[in-house]
């Protein structure tokens, strides 16, 4: 076992995979798909991911006779073949097992122990005299030895894939503005061009959930308007800042209903945002809680709920995307919640939005109990929507005891 390979070297392979893949997209699915959800594709096709061995989980085979060749202990080019019994113990491995076959920047000179076959750690001990204790021993020189190459492996793929998703987003960010650029260019010219039918297979993801979507191709594509992640990180800042004060009044707060909270909400952002946040307005199929425009466009859409269980955060899911309509890509559901277990509550919220069938990507989440991101499927046609949740826990504290 163990090519003598970089591991760095294999990886940088992987990373080309995905980079090639992306170079290779139909233009129309690098300007409509969300940057996140392709991205996510590319990593979980194309680059490894970690290992795991479940040493808790052992097999074997059957114990049988075999025979060994053994060196005459005082002439040693003497070999006899004499009787063995022989054991197969396998461990399942989880994760990019291959890894475990190319040399990390951190490893060892001494001998490998066990191979990597069909996503397993297979141990083959087979001794003229086989007893329990042997097998044991040997189960644990191996694990020993894997355990620390799995490690090794882990941490040069944990540093390889950070670097490797500024790879894809910078390939994309490039990429995508050249054929805006051309694009403008040919809309310039003013001279029609002859086109040539061509069917393009679609794009599809192995991994549940993630999948790029090619939406229905547009005769000169314009793109939609994107809200500048700027502004919406702006307003979810103020958002969170609201909640947090909101938190330290759980006594208060928890006295209010979702149309008072909903006001308390929208006096905060009328007085960040000069007088354009409004409550109650109409916008796709129905009236969105909070909505505040800017310029021509939707700049943050909002609905505010209490928690009542996860059915119920779904249909405010359901009902959140009924009002977005094609220009809008960025909402958030800022949830109240009054259990008496907050934390079990938190757990049971991200559960319910990975479970509603719009759930396309969760985001990365420093903060969860502050805010989680996702990202969720607004409409038939496959269009992408950023969805922040932001929890606010308003409970009021429990009486003191006289």
């Amino acid at each position: 076992m163990g090519s003598g390979q970089r591991l760095d070297e294999y990886l940088s392979a992987r990373l080309k995979r995905a980079l090639d893949e992306l170079a290779g997209l139909d233009p129309d699915v690098i300007l409509s798909e969300n940057p996140d959800v392709l991205v996510a594709t590319l990593q979980a096709r194309h680059l490894p991911t970690k290992i795991t061995v479940h040493w808790e989980d052992p097999s074997r085979s059957p114990v049988t006779e075999v025979t060994t060749q053994v060196h005459d202990q005082f002439f040693r080019d003497r070999i006899y073949t004499v009787p063995a019994s022989k054991v197969v113990v396998s461990f399942p491995v989880s994760g990019t097992s291959e890894m475990l076959g190319y040399r990390a920047s951190t490893f060892s000179l001494s001998g490998e122990y066990g191979k990597v076959s069909g996503g397993r750690i297979v141990i083959e001990i087979v001794e003229r005299t086989l007893t329990a204790d042997v097998i044991r021993s040997r189960i644990e020189q191996v694990k020993r030895d894997i355990d620390s190459r799995a490690d090794w492996a882990n941490s040069d793929l944990t540093q390889f894939r950070a670097t490797a998703e500024r790879s894809i987003r910078e390939a994309h960010t490039r990429r995508k503005n050249r054929i805006l650029n051309d694009r403008a260019v040919e809309d310039s010219l003013g001279i029609p061009v002859r086109t040539i039918s061509k069917q393009r297979p679609p794009v599809v993801a192995r991994r549940k959930q993630v999948t790029l979507q090619a939406r229905r191709a547009q005769a000169g594509f314009v793109p939609e308007p994107v809200l500048d992640d700027a502004i919406y990180q702006d307003v979810l800042d103020v958002v969170r800042s609201w909640a947090t004060s909101l938190e330290r009044s759980p006594g208060t707060a928890a006295k209010l209903d979702e149309e008072e909270l909903r006001d308390l909400l929208l006096g905060t952002l009328n007085g960040y945002w000069q007088g354009n946040a409004g409550g109650e307005l109409f916008n796709g199929s129905g009236k969105t809680d909070i909505l505040i425009r800017h310029g021509d466009r939707n700049a943050f859409i909002a609905e505010l709920k209490i928690w009542h269980g996860p059915k119920a955060a779904a249909d405010a899911l359901d009902q959140l995307l009924s009002y977005l309509v094609w220009r809008d890509s960025k909402a958030a559901l800022v949830m109240f919640i009054k259990t008496v277990d907050p934390a079990s509550t938190l757990d049971k919220l991200h559960v319910a939005v990975e479970a509603h069938p719009r759930h396309v990507l969760t985001k990365s989440a420093p903060h969860a109990d502050r805010r989680r991101d996702y990202i969720v499927t607004a409409d038939d046609e496959g269009r992408r929507v950023s969805l922040a949740v932001i929890p606010v826990v308003v409970r009021a504290a429990a009486p003191k005891r006289s």
